[in-house]
């Protein structure tokens, strides 16, 4: 038998894992981020990337370590929900920026827009039809509610375009790998440095004897907004978390720039997030000429858009549970309303997350369609100042059909949380690592959860745990006292919630955890990311209900 020539290498400090590494690869294989170089900072700031990998390993495997093949347009972790625009609605805007993207003068274009206006569905549907007709160079998919560390770091988002081009122009593989192996510390560097190690430098090789002009010409990045903060600090006051990921924001627009400015880029790089004011700054300091703006206002007709979609997808509903015609018009007129998609679309207020919610809501089936439709047409707001008066409404409307929505939110502001602080061995591991911690009793995630499918997945098509928050919107939501009213849990009760798990998680801990799950190794990972958080906890003045007084009790034969 021919002997493998892959070898095993150092396991990374802290990890528990060995890496394993082939000194002869020249294939594609995936492998993922975050496997064996990812830590956490223990108070919901961010995640870092450890030390660089071995240096004898080979560069294609070193950059795939920051690659993340979840941000890709097409991936499958993104899914075929994945958002897009329904056929006829926002033609003029996707218009607009695929004939920029063919033949527009400025090599940025940034698109912007409200909350829920659909950047997402647009960008979504402009990288399949880029991709379709073969001009789509690379993509990356920034989402904080994928809950998956390297879709909303900043330390993955040049090695994933590098790679996405050597993907698909071949003679550009040799070069940037040779600069890898030239630059073995490029992965810790700045962006700026990564894009010239990475990108440039290989282009302006491969241009001294190639004829970029028939590459394909679109690079997409949508939710810049997204990427969090990831600097390794621990975050002591909520300020320094939005400064350092602010920080982060600059630091992605300042290298996609970069990119896109040096005369070797033949690309086109199109961004897409929400106008935030370091983004909105960065922008703006800018030259005026540099960058092309779209931003999603009633230039662009969101309602009309939206009045189609909801009469397509109402219609699909009624289809779906044998109900013939526009059936949702007796339920208009049963409320005075004479034309429902009309009103839906109205009362959406540009967003067409609203619209796309109350159908992911009437499309869970709790009731009879009537029903639901007729609980999403009374959910209306009293606030004529609130652009967001009906999102709130309709998100207030969803959480109180949970058996428990004070807990159940308290359960979501925490799966937020624990998606970025649990030190996990791999994503798969890390929803059941959220379920043992926040389950006090078998079947509670059910339970809570199930009646709130429209807002948050909570598992995937094998039936395993996997938490999945549809918008960021419904963050937005919960973490603002104003909007979201006696929903609103501040700060010190949720890390009293976490804290209070976990000391009984630890009580406990040598019964095992509950629910059907590899018993040891999610065990460890949650007892070692409890020790690291409770350090924090203990550590606050808030957190005196928690305090170490209550470890005293734990029993002889708990697992330390």
């Amino acid at each position: 038998m021919k002997k493998s020539s892959r070898k095993k290498g150092k396991a990374v400090a802290g990890s528990n894992i060995s890496t394993t590494y082939d000194i002869s690869r020249h294939d594609s294989s995936s492998r993922h981020y975050g496997d064996n170089h990812q830590y956490n900072n223990r108070y919901y700031g961010g995640t870092n990337i450890a030390p660089m990998p071995p240096p004898n390993r080979h560069p294609q495997d070193r950059l795939e370590e920051y690659v993340s093949k979840g941000a890709a347009h097409n991936s499958l972790e993104r899914g075929i929900d994945a958002p897009k625009c329904h056929p006829e609605t926002r033609e003029a805007v996707q218009e607009n920026i695929l004939s920029h993207i063919a033949r527009g003068e400025e090599k940025v274009l940034w698109l912007s827009g409200p909350a829920g206006s659909g950047k997402s569905a647009i960008m979504g549907s402009i990288a399949d039809e880029c991709h379709a007709r073969g001009s789509l160079a690379g993509s990356f998919f920034i989402s904080k509610s994928a809950m998956k560390v390297d879709r909303c770091s900043k330390l993955c988002i040049i090695p994933t375009l590098a790679f996405h081009l050597l993907e698909l122009i071949p003679d550009l593989r040799e070069l940037i790998l040779a600069s890898i192996e030239k630059n073995p510390s490029v992965f810790d560097k700045q962006l700026e440095h990564q894009v010239e190690i990475l990108i440039l430098g290989p282009i302006r090789q491969l241009c001294m004897t190639a004829d970029a002009s028939e590459w394909p010409k679109a690079v997409l990045v949508d939710g810049v907004d997204e990427c969090a903060a990831d600097d390794g600090r621990e975050y002591m006051a909520k300020y320094e978390r939005q400064e350092s990921k602010e920080s982060n924001h600059r630091e992605v627009l300042a290298a996609l720039v970069k990119l896109a400015n040096d005369t070797a880029f033949p690309f086109r790089i199109v961004i897409a997030s929400r106008p935030e004011q370091a983004i909105q700054g960065y922008f703006s300091s800018l030259p005026s000429d540099a960058v092309a703006r779209v931003f999603l206002d009633e230039k662009y007709s969101p309602e009309e858009d939206i009045a189609l979609y909801a009469e397509a997808m109402l219609t699909k509903i009624g289809r779906d549970c044998g109900l013939q015609g526009p059936w949702y018009s007796q339920v208009g007129k049963a409320l005075g309303i004479e034309d429902v998609p009309r009103h839906l679309a109205q009362q959406s207020s540009g967003q067409f997350i609203y619209v796309a919610t109350a159908i992911r809501y009437m499309q869970a089936k709790s009731k009879a369609p009537h029903k639901l439709l007729e609980q999403v047409l009374n959910w209306r707001s009293n606030s004529n100042s609130n652009p967001f008066a009906s999102l709130d409404a309709l998100y207030a409307g969803i959480l109180e059909s949970s058996h428990d929505s004070e807990l159940a939110v308290k359960w979501l502001r925490s799966i937020s949380s624990l998606s970025i602080t649990v030190n996990c061995m791999g994503d798969q591991y890390k929803p059941w690592v959220i379920k043992s911690v926040l389950e006090s009793s078998p079947g509670e995630t059910e339970y809570l959860l199930s009646p709130l499918v429209s807002l948050v997945r909570i598992v995937d098509e094998k039936g395993a745990p996997n938490f999945h928050v549809y918008h960021k919107s419904l963050f937005d939501f919960l973490e603002d006292p104003q909007r979201c009213g006696t929903y609103h849990i501040t700060e010190d009760d949720l890390h009293g919630f976490l804290a209070h798990r976990y000391i009984e998680i630890l009580k406990k801990a040598d019964k095992g955890l509950q629910g059907q799950i590899p018993p040891k190794l999610i065990l460890d990972e949650v007892l070692r990311s409890i020790c690291l958080d409770l350090q924090v906890y203990i550590g606050h003045p808030h957190e005196k209900e928690y305090g170490a007084s209550q470890l005293v009790d734990f029993p002889s034969t708990s697992a330390f």
